[in-house]
Formats: structure tokens, sequence, C-alpha cells
């Protein structure tokens, strides 16, 4: 037996210590190098895979046609996974499946192409990145509930009204159902409009404490915006929000959470209601645009007295606020889903002339 040279030392010992497993195969698909790190990532040894069709450490959906992809490749020269790496799921000796990275090479040996491997075990990583999307929805859903809450006393007001005028109306439509019974179906007509109001405003309340999943889809972004207006009307006593759609295509969509963005627009025209508070000629405008580089605008702004400037470089920042009871979150939560949507929020420089004198935050959303 020849005496191994000192590259051929250097590469057994690489393959053999490595972390990542390695394994070779030929164009037939069958194994002809399974590291040690393959053993610890597949949980089979290489007694058992050597020589066997690698298929075998892939779920069924991909090694019923893996050997298809090695012919085409072989066949047409265009490479599925070939010279690309990409994350796949792998298939345990347990029966367990598992993401993992893999990137492919090819080389030949004797006039005859034989492909490498390189595989690297996600799980960890994908677990801790799904910890950290639990944990995002979680404090997403505590700032909604958060927004609901402060709002609570407001709210059970608004509710309020609607189910007063409903005992009302059909307490009159009883004594009118014999001596007048077109009142007393005007009178139930009015019952059921208000019965509807009261529904309408639980449907928006239930929106927003809802903690439901991260669903993203084309919504229609003005629905949207006079929605979470709507919403926040029950604090706004002076009717001093205005909502600006002229200009805008009222079908203009958004690739979006639309509760995660009512969300956002809520925390945002409810922070512009409070800096307004007291003033005597309160006014704020929601308007919304769209700009050449395929993002929407919305932006929020009021006659306030503004963001003072020692607060403004940290805004966005936990914990960070000018209320007197505020926690500081809202803004915070608020950047953070709208960068999750590929989009910014920011707070504007009013300096612009058709502007108000108070603050001015823009969210921008893309609009695919």
């Amino acid at each position: 037996m020849a005496e191994k040279t000192f590259a051929e030392g250097q590469l057994e010992a690489l393959i053999h210590t490595a972390v990542d497993g390695i394994l070779c195969i030929d164009r037939g698909g069958h194994v002809s190098l399974y590291n040690p790190a393959c053993e610890r990532i597949f949980g089979w040894t290489a007694d058992e895979v050597l020589g066997r069709n690698v298929s075998m450490l892939m779920p069924p959906r991909y090694a019923e046609r893996h050997d298809g992809f090695i012919t085409n490749y072989l066949t047409t020269g265009t490479p599925r996974i070939i010279g690309i790496g990409r994350e796949v799921e792998g298939l345990r000796k347990d029966g367990s499946e598992f993401p993992m990275d893999l990137s492919v090479g090819e080389f030949e040996t004797g006039g005859e192409s034989c492909f490498v491997g390189i595989v690297r075990d996600l799980s960890q990583r994908v677990a801790a990145e799904r910890r950290l999307r639990d944990l995002q929805a979680q404090l997403t859903h505590m700032g909604r509930v958060g927004a609901v809450a402060e709002m609570g006393s407001a709210l059970a007001h608004e509710l309020n009204q609607p189910l007063t005028a409903i005992s009302l109306f059909l307490t009159a439509s009883e004594r009118s159902l014999e001596a007048d019974p077109a009142k007393a179906r005007e009178l139930f007509a009015r019952a059921q409009d208000e019965a509807l109001r009261a529904g309408e405003i639980v449907r928006r309340i239930r929106q927003m404490v809802e903690p439901g999943d991260d669903e993203r889809r084309e919504v229609r972004l003005a629905e949207i915006v006079v929605d979470a207006a709507e919403l926040c009307s029950v604090v706004d006593d002076g009717g001093r929000a205005r909502v600006d759609l002229s200009g805008v295509d009222e079908t203009l969509e958004v690739f979006a959470d639309p509760t995660q963005i009512r969300q956002v627009l809520v925390n945002l025209v409810k922070n512009a209601i409070d800096a307004t508070y007291g003033q005597d000629a309160p006014l704020i405008r929601v308007r919304v645009s769209t700009g050449d580089d395929g993002m929407a605008a919305i932006e929020v702004e009021d006659n306030g007295p503004g963001i003072a400037h020692d607060l403004a470089p940290n805004l966005f920042s936990p914990f960070v606020t000018s209320k007197k009871d505020g926690l500081g979150i809202g803004l915070s939560i608020c950047r953070t889903i709208a960068e999750s949507h590929g989009g910014s929020l920011e707070l504007v420089d009013p300096a612009r002339q058709d502007r108000l004198s108070g603050a001015c935050f823009r969210l921008n959303l893309p609009m695919e």
C-alpha cells in the first residue's frame, strides 16, 4: 500500500475533523464519501450509507426527484442546485426532518463526473429565529392590547351609546306597535342600525386585541387607514382627525398584515390626538401618497407642539417617551413592524409649506 502524501494526509484530516458534513456521490447518486460530521447530523453510520443512494438522506418529496436532477444536469448542463448553496430539508435516521444548508460542487475522477456536498445543520438557528419571531409577535400583540387599554374608558362610552339607544328605540317601538305600526317599524329599523354600530365597534376592538398570525397579503390601504382613524375617533372628542385620501386610488394595495399596519396607524393617530389635546384649534391630518420607488407613504401630522430636539434622535428607542404616563414602547414596536414589512417609519421635518406645524410621521410600505 502506497504511503500517503502530505497533501493527502491534510485532506483526510480536514474531511474527518470538519464540523460540517461532507459527502461525495457518483453520477448514479451512490455515496462514496461520508465523514463523521455527517454521522452526527443524519444519525446513520458510514457503513450504513456508503454505496447506497443519497436519496436515503432526503425526505420522500425530494428523494423521488433527485436522480432526475442529476440526469438533467449531466444532459443539459443547467444546474438546479449544483454550484448554488440553498436551504433544504434533510432526513435523519429516526425519520425526523430538519433544515440544512447544502452546497454542491462538481469534480471529475477517471473521466467520470462526481459531486461533493457540504451540509450544515440549521436546526438550532431556525429554532432561535422561530423563538425570536414568537417573542416579537407577543410584543406586538401587547402593544395592541396596550393601545386599546389606553382608550378603554372612551371605548366603553362609545359602546354604551348605541346600547342605550337600542333600549330606548325598542321601548318606544313597543308602545307604538298597536297604535302606529309604521312608526314602530321605523323605530325597529333605527334600533337595528344602532346594533350594527355597536357590532362594528366590537369588531374593531377584536381586530386590535386578537393575537393572530403574521398574515401578509395584498390589502387595500385606504380601508386600513379609514378603519384606524374611525377606531381612534372614540377618543377624538372634537372630530379633529381628517383622513385625506384625495388624489389616491382607493384600489391602491400594499403587501402587508392588515392587523399590524392598523396597529401602527392607531398608535400614530392616537399620539397626534394626545399631542393636540386642549388646543383652541386642534387639527390632525392623515394622507396617503405613492412614489416611483414602489412604496406607498402614509403621513400622520398634527399642529401640536412637535417633538423636542433632544428627544427626536432616540424617539424610536424602547422606553423613550414624551408622555407623562407613557411606557415608550409604542413607536419602537411600530418601527419594528414597518421594517419587518420591508418598509420604514420616520419622523419627518415639518418644514414643507403644506404641512401642519407639529409632528409628522411617515410610514412607508411596499406595494408589491
